[in-house]
């Protein structure tokens, strides 16, 4: 459950539990009470312009009069003069700021203002809090279509963090983590640059009026940093700012998302080429790259609509003939009623159904009545002329009924209509074996009978202008982008598809001969592989025509009966079986998409064009030749070979071994459909780059290996680098670069590193357990975050379910775990000559080394039923979970919690509670697991001068944030309390970082030096947590910490140097200067760390109390302020008021 929040004017999200009090008070500026004329409010801002000069909001200076014309509000308020702006604006204006869209797009539209207003925009953008409101203030049905996507733009501006993104903490070991940081920090300056250059881009086309211009230059911008890396590579992005002139990138450097990028280009360099050093050193290529610039790459192909066609099997039997006719024969009813009743018009109902499908002459009809009457067999014409027309009319209506639901449900946003093939009913002689027979007689041991199939049969269809004159077609709702639905099956066909609508061919064997229209067509071939003859291909051909056409092989392979699949080329559009290579094939053209066999061994070879295939066999095959090939890998062990040109391999899950063959020519990209944390190890083997991944839910199963052959080439006893041109991205959206040296040595394998080039998508946050109890939530999965040094914690099972499963971080490390119990209740009942054990109330508690404990309450249950014997007399159902837990461990280890490991023997002698040790419980998964971050509130932006803020008592779900901007702060923390501090990055570099003080006088647990512990980027002082920028890159500016203790001692913590220094010392917790002097001395020998000059606060001269009295810890003798050559003797000083009752020196 998240903090409740309240409104106030300083901040809408404000936590319910934190008062801040201005220091000191201030008074509110006056509202205007009325509001003057247009001009008049121009020609007041004008002279506020003048007499104080223009306002600077980060990199950029605007006046109040522009930012008047501009439509600015405050809070919802128009700017006026009344409301004086600071020459710098602080957070919470440049939160407060927005504007009119209807003035923006006229200023944008003007070449006078255009360049200036949109720099402004993305400055403004970059530097508001994410949760700050949308730039611009209407709502977007307000907004025209161009200043909707210019607002789309300023949304992800705003999301735009220019502090490096944070990895997790405990990175597995192939991760290169210097290189890593470094490369999302570059990667957020591209971000930027991206967003900038689609503002400018926009503000370009409305100032010549080009709408549809403004549209493409939004629609172009990538905003997710991965995408910049893999699509497009970092040469291409530097090309990409050289073709946009010079004129984006120097706007784009003025502001502080290009000063901050530019600020870390030099720890780049030798990472990557830098993409804006490209744009210097190929400048001169400008010309000749625009002119032979590559074309864009193909749009990934859409997966399109996968239909697999149940095979229908209609087993009719000559007794099944229920049914009933309101037209029933009335003269045989008649009779009936005189003669048997019953019995007659039993017959009767059967010759009217009968007569329902076929058309019985009267002579037919009362011998068939007669035989029905008399229980003898009809006919066998009539019965198999009714058993055709019955599985004819059945069938038919079911076909109809299928398509109708497709069409009604399923199929409704994607197919308009279906066009059902032909078919004849035909009956088919069967034999059905008896059970006994008399062989020595001369039975026969069968009887032969008549069955009713469907043959399928041919169609001829010309569909180009539509489909309303084809017979057999099934009419949807209409739509523009919506496709044709073929259901053909075998026969030898024909088939002319609509020219302007995607056609979707569904069919089984038979000679075809099919064509597409003008938009992307799929045509998918049912095959029976058991029974596929490569007659079944000879002489059919099929023409895709414009548009990415599909071809798809759909079927299932008995693993009894292993198949060799088909050879497939798309260069010469031939498809024939590979265990009949020299048979006709089947032809094709204008096909661009292919899918394999499911199951098989195919054969792929790929065209000169940019292909997309789809390996879903077993140990397929793939050459794709050259263009800029898609290859998606959906069966085991399979083998694709990209050929020359930027290839994009995507990698499903469970696809055992797959092996890549590159060129190293140009860039590829490789999309495993896992997450970052299952990928063990990065190593070379040979002259191949293996990739290994975990495979299960606890990496149990044998591991998933991606091998790329030839990154290196074999050179007498060395290797050299042939491939640096890897990209590897995530289910979870990293982006990853295999760290290849140069050269290897020798033909042994080597474990290599990774780089992250871009930080994943962040996955939900767990939720924070500070301490007390808590109840496991229902969900499917749940997470939560567990700190260290904070109190103990229980997590209770109420919702018992063998599915949920809750997942645990913890701030330990595995060997921090000092004990693993379980505690139970046990009952024994007497049944004749047998006891029954019963279990309940089962718990699993972790004891860890600082003697905190995690108690999963509840976690098992006994099992229902009676049991059965586990030992001697004893019968016992056992244990079941009632939830499942997995725990993450800070080092990267992780467990599944398991069932108690428990004696019956000693639960038989032992009833009652019991306790017992049962480390066995924690079941060690295989691999690194990443540490996840428990979830924040919205960052409290506060005002730039100093305040106090009191954090009172109350349940807290995630951290709380506290945002500064350069000013003093009083931190008056709850005991419990878990807080970051920061500054945001453009007050920090322009001003400076934030100074807090934090205060534990008011707290009831005492507090001293031993309580204050820093630990990287957590502070603990206390039970309470403050969580401190994280250092990792080196660049990070430092916040300035203070802690007083309850004696009122100040210790400055100095993150960059892991130390926290005594800095200030109370005399009023001392009842003498010799104390004072006694308690330094014991600090000392403690080897605790001091300033250089350490004030005492309230020792005062005697003579002179205007001067404050510093301890020299060099010099080990007192010194006085602005005279500190001077020796004070004890004699020369005392302490001011009345010393306190408070624990000296914090000891």
């Amino acid at each position: 459950m998240s903090t409740p929040s309240i409104s106030t004017g300083q901040n809408p999200t404000l936590p319910i539990n934190i008062r801040i009090t201005e220091t000191p008070p201030s008074l509110s500026a006056r509202m205007p009470s009325s509001t003057p004329q247009d001009e008049q409010r121009r020609n007041r801002l004008l002279l506020q312009d003048q007499l104080n000069g223009p306002v600077r909001i980060g990199e950029l200076t605007i006046s109040r009069q522009d930012l008047y014309d501009m439509g600015a509000r405050l809070n919802g308020q128009v700017i006026n003069a009344n409301h004086p702006i600071q020459l710098e604006p602080d957070q919470t204006f440049i939160n407060a700021l927005q504007f009119d869209p209807a003035k923006i797009e006229g200023r944008l539209q003007s070449p006078q203002h255009s360049d200036s207003c949109a720099g402004l925009l993305f400055e403004l953008g970059v530097l508001r809090s994410a949760s700050a409101q949308s730039l611009l203030s209407a709502s977007s049905s307000d907004l025209s279509a161009s200043m909707q996507s210019l607002g789309k733009l300023l949304d992800s501006a705003q999301q735009l963090s220019l502090s490096t993104p944070s990895l997790p903490e405990n990175l597995p070991s192939w991760a290169d983590k210097v290189k890593s940081r470094s490369m999302t920090s570059m990667g957020v300056g591209l971000q930027g640059y991206g967003i900038y250059s689609g503002i400018m881009g926009t503000a370009e086309a409305l100032k010549k009026g080009d709408l549809v211009e403004a549209g493409i230059n939004v629609g172009g911008i990538t905003a997710e940093v991965g995408s910049l890396f893999l699509e497009r590579g970092l040469e291409n992005i530097g090309r990409n700012m050289m073709l946009s002139g010079g004129k984006v990138f120097t706007g784009f450097s003025t502001t502080s998302a290009g000063k901050y990028l530019a600020r870390g280009a030099g720890l780049l360099a030798s990472v990557l080429t830098l993409p804006f050093d490209i744009y210097t050193a190929i400048k001169a290529f400008n010309d000749a790259a625009s002119a032979t610039g590559k074309q864009a790459q193909d749009h990934y192909f859409n997966a399109a609509l996968s239909l697999t066609s149940a095979g229908l099997s209609i087993v009719l039997g000559i007794a099944a003939l229920a049914g009933f006719s309101a037209a029933g024969p009335i003269g045989i009813a008649a009779g009936a009623v005189l003669i048997l009743g019953a019995r007659i018009y039993g017959a009767a109902r059967q010759v009217d159904d009968i007569d329902d499908y076929i058309t019985l002459s009267t002579h037919e009809r009362l011998r068939s009545g007669w035989f029905a009457f008399t229980g003898q067999t009809m006919d066998r014409d009539i019965l198999d002329r009714y058993l055709v027309a019955k599985t004819d009319s059945n069938y038919s209506e079911l076909l109809r009924k299928t398509a109708r639901g497709w069409l009604d449900n399923e199929l409704k946003d994607t197919v308009e209509a279906v066009v059902l093939g032909s078919y004849q009913v035909e009956l088919q002689t069967v034999k059905h074996w008896k059970y006994q027979w008399d062989d020595a007689g001369g039975e026969s041991p069968y009887i032969e009978e008549k069955e009713a199939v469907i043959k399928e049969t041919d169609d001829t269809f010309d569909a180009s202008e539509g489909i309303s004159h084809i017979p057999g077609a099934i009419i949807g709702s209409a739509g523009e982008h919506k496709a044709i639905l073929w259901q053909l099956g075998g026969g030898d066909d024909t088939v002319v598809g609509v020219r302007d609508k995607p056609n979707q061919f569904s069919y089984g064997a038979g000679k075809k001969t099919l064509t597409g229209g003008d938009k992307d067509d799929i045509f998918s071939f049912r095959i029976a592989a058991d029974t596929l003859q490569p007659s079944d291909l000879s002489g059919s051909r099929l023409r895709g025509g414009a548009g990415n056409d599909t071809l798809q092989l759909e079927g299932k392979v008995s693993r009894d009966k292993p198949h060799q699949g088909v050879r497939i080329d798309l260069q010469t559009g031939q498809l024939n079986l590979r265990a009949s290579p020299d048979t006709p094939p089947l032809r094709f053209e204008s096909v661009e998409t292919v899918e394999t066999l499911a199951d098989a061994a195919n054969s792929i070879t790929g065209s000169s064009q940019a292909d997309r295939i789809v390996l879903r066999g077993n140990a397929d095959i793939a050459d794709t030749g050259a263009g800029a090939d898609t290859i998606v890998i959906k069966g085991p062990n399979s083998q694709a070979n990209g050929g020359p040109g930027e290839d994009h391999y995507i990698i499903a899950d469970k696809t055992g071994a797959t092996t890549l063959v590159e060129d190293g020519q140009a860039p590829s990209l490789i999309d495993l459909d896992w997450t970052l944390e299952r990928i063990q190890g990065w190593r070379v083997e040979g002259t191949s780059l293996v990739l290994s991944a975990l495979h299960g839910i606890d990496g149990e199963l044998p591991q998933i290996t991606v091998t790329v052959k030839d990154v290196y080439r074999q050179e007498a006893d060395k290797r050299q680098l042939r491939n640096d041109k890897l990209i590897v991205r995530t289910r979870d959206l990293y982006s990853l670069k295999p760290d290849l040296p140069q050269q290897l040595d020798g033909h042994e394998s080597v474990d290599v590193n990774a780089i992250i080039l871009a930080r994943g998508k962040p996955a939900t946050p767990p939720q924070l357990l500070k301490g007390g109890d808590h109840v496991a939530s229902s969900a499917p999965h749940s997470s939560y975050f567990v700190y260290r040094h904070l109190a103990s914690t229980v997590l209770a099972v109420r919702h018992v379910s063998e599915t949920t499963l809750s997942t645990l971080f913890l701030d330990y490390d595995s060997h921090e775990i000092e004990a693993v119990e379980a505690d139970y209740t046990i009952r024994s009942t007497r049944n004749i000559n047998s006891n029954y054990l019963r279990y309940q109330d089962v718990n699993l508690t972790l004891r860890f080394m600082d003697q905190k404990r995690l108690t999963l309450k509840d976690m098992a249950r006994n099992r229902p039923g009676v049991g059965s014997n586990v030992m001697g007399n004893l019968i016992a159902s056992g244990l079941m979970p009632t939830h499942n837990f997995v725990l993450i461990m800070r080092d990267g280890i992780s467990y599944r919690v398991g069932l108690p490991h428990h004696s019956y023997l000693e639960d038989q002698l032992q009833q009652g509670h019991r306790t017992v040790l049962t480390p066995r419980s924690l079941v060690e998964r295989s691999g690194h697991y990443l540490m996840q971050q428990p979830a924040a509130h919205p960052p409290t932006v506060l005002k730039p001068q100093d305040l106090r803020v009191d954090i009172q008592a109350a349940p807290q779900a995630g951290i709380l944030v506290l945002e500064g901007q350069a000013a003093t702060y009083d931190i008056h923390p709850a005991a419990d309390t878990i807080l970051r501090l920061s500054t945001s990055v453009a007050i920090a570099t322009a001003i400076g970082t934030s100074t807090w003080n934090i205060h534990t006088q008011h707290l009831s647990e005492t507090i001293g030096r031993e309580h204050i512990r820093l630990s990287g980027a957590q502070l603990w002082v206390g039970h309470i947590l403050v969580l401190l920028p994280n250092d990792e890159t080196g660049e990070a500016l430092m916040e300035t910490v203070r802690v007083f203790t309850s004696s009122g001692h100040r210790y400055d913590v100095e993150q960059e140097f892991a130390v926290v220094l005594l800095a200030e010392i109370n005399a009023q917790a001392y009842s003498s200067i010799d104390a004072i002097q006694a308690g330094i001395r014991l600090h000392r020998q403690d080897n605790e760390p001091m300033t250089d000059l350490v004030l005492i606060r309230h020792l005062q001269l005697r003579d002179d109390d205007s001067k404050a009295i510093y301890y020299d810890s060099v010099a080990e003798d007192w010194t006085l302020e602005g005279d500190w050559s001077r020796k004070l003797q004890h004699e020369d000083m005392h302490i001011a008021r009345a010393p306190v009752n408070e624990t000296p020196m914090d000891q």
